[in-house]
């Protein structure tokens, strides 16, 4: 066994290391001289335009969409062909910000998805549980996917909108907006996008902190008294926590009030874009349908009996 591994190991080594060998061997000798452009750099270098110049212009960077280029958009062509950013640098600055706030809610997901797999059968509802220890099962439950789905969308619409702020120009002085930070450009440009990507994290956060402080509360078997007033103690800080997260998120927000009015305006703006819009989106026929077929099964988990886990 242990000489074929080593023959394995020689042959794979030997087929590496053809791999960078030119097939003709002659071809070294043979290759052709690249003439001296020396004199010619000068010359070269007063006609050539610099890549700032070359980013900065509108009609190289973004070019008005043809009749054709309008038939890839369904419906209604290119949604995103006529934004420009008041500059190019803070468009990257924002760029930055969206991959910035990816990485904590890769790491909120995968914690969030190893205690969802962990706890499944924990979880599960009992025939002989109270009808508030079922719901808060449950809830736990619900709580753990809804934040794993929640980060990962943060994760997903982040990354879009990062090759989105990457994708569009500078406006002209004249067109300028007039914001002062790539905040205030995602704000105005893509405020959907924005809101999306902190709500997202900022929600999974909550929601997989309170899943943790629910299970921590909800009784379990042979559970002595001690062990159940630690359980007690620690739901109670980690819902403090919670609600002490929203007061400094609150007191550090700069263009809402407060995370309820954010909110409030995701509601709109969602409703505004994806279901009550023109031009008409064809996949509304889906998901709309989706998210009542979703409403209908979680009423039937949450208002199930214990009469009918005793049919299985």
């Amino acid at each position: 066994m242990f000489t074929t591994l080593r023959l394995f190991v020689v042959a794979s080594s030997v087929h590496a290391c053809i791999a960078f060998v030119p097939l003709n061997p002659h071809s070294w000798n043979n290759r052709p001289v690249v003439p001296s452009i020396v004199t010619e750099s000068s010359s070269l270098h007063k006609k050539q335009k610099s890549p700032s110049n070359l980013f900065h212009r509108q009609d190289l960077v973004h070019k008005k969409p043809s009749s054709s280029s309008k038939l890839y958009g369904a419906l209604g062509g290119l949604e995103l062909c006529n934004v420009f950013y008041d500059n190019a640098d803070m468009a990257f600055s924002a760029w930055e910000w969206t991959a910035n706030l990816g990485a904590p809610a890769a790491l909120v997901a995968g914690a969030v998805l190893v205690t969802l797999t962990e706890t499944r059968e924990e979880f599960a509802p009992q025939s002989t549980d109270k009808r508030w220890v079922r719901i808060g099962k449950l809830m736990c439950r619900f709580l753990l996917a809804t934040s794993f789905g929640l980060e990962v969308v943060s994760i997903f619409v982040s990354t879009v909108t990062g090759s989105v702020l990457l994708g569009h120009g500078e406006a002209s002085k004249a067109a300028a907006v007039g914001y002062t930070s790539c905040l205030g450009l995602l704000q105005h440009h893509h405020e959907f996008e924005f809101l999306t990507i902190q709500i997202g994290f900022l929600q999974g956060l909550l929601h997989w902190l309170g899943s943790v402080a629910l299970e921590l509360f909800l009784p379990k078997e042979c559970e002595s008294t001690s062990a159940r007033r630690m359980n007690v103690f620690l739901a109670s800080c980690l819902s403090s926590l919670c609600i002490w997260i929203l007061a400094f998120y609150n007191h550090h927000l700069n263009f809402y009030s407060d995370y309820a009015q954010m909110l409030r305006r995701y509601g709109v703006l969602f409703f505004q874009r994806y279901i009550w819009t023109k031009p008409f989106r064809p996949l509304s026929l889906l998901y709309v349908p989706s998210f009542l077929l979703s409403l209908f099964l979680g009423w039937r988990a949450f208002t199930s009996t214990p009469s009918l886990d005793g049919e299985d």
